[in-house]
């Protein structure tokens, strides 16, 4: 079908169907294409594309202070983390999870003091010890019977 033939309310049913707009908008985008569908649907692609990238551009620094705020609530939790080694439910060795991340990096970068880590791991699971890892919370310092202004009575 030629484009004289169309009328101008079948051109806006194009344009809403494959946009997803509504009537005003897609009379609007006529309009401006001086009544080509083409060059409409050209023009409002292009149109959202652009508030597409204006929206993410400004939803990223929002995006990123949540995932800020995300990675240090991980961290401070990581922090109150302990590893233990235990044996028959004694503690022998407890570490701070930091430290103990930090201690199997350092050992397992070097050949010779993995192989010792390894034959240590072994002996230890034969000698009946084990890992155990626990979350501290920190207690507060603070307690409020000390804030407690409420009148004494004498």
């Amino acid at each position: 079908m030629s484009e004289a033939l169309w009328s101008e309310l079948e051109k806006m049913d194009i344009l809403r169907e494959r946009m997803g707009i509504g009537y005003e908008e897609a009379r609007a985008a006529l309009n401006s294409a001086q009544g080509d569908v083409i060059k409409a649907l050209d023009c409002l692609e292009r149109d959202r594309h652009e508030h597409d990238r204006i929206k993410i551009c400004e939803e990223i620094p929002d995006r990123g202070q949540e995932l800020w705020d995300s990675l240090k609530a991980k961290m401070k939790e990581f922090n109150r983390t302990k590893i233990n080694l235990k044996r028959n439910d004694t503690t022998v060795l407890s570490l701070s999870a930091p430290l103990g991340v930090a201690l199997a990096y350092s050992v397992w970068r070097k050949p010779s003091l993995r192989m010792v880590a390894l034959v240590g791991a072994v002996g230890a699971a034969l000698n009946h010890f084990h890992l155990e890892i626990d979350t501290v919370d920190k207690p507060s310092i603070y307690t409020d019977d000390g804030y407690n202004f409420a009148a004494s009575e004498d």
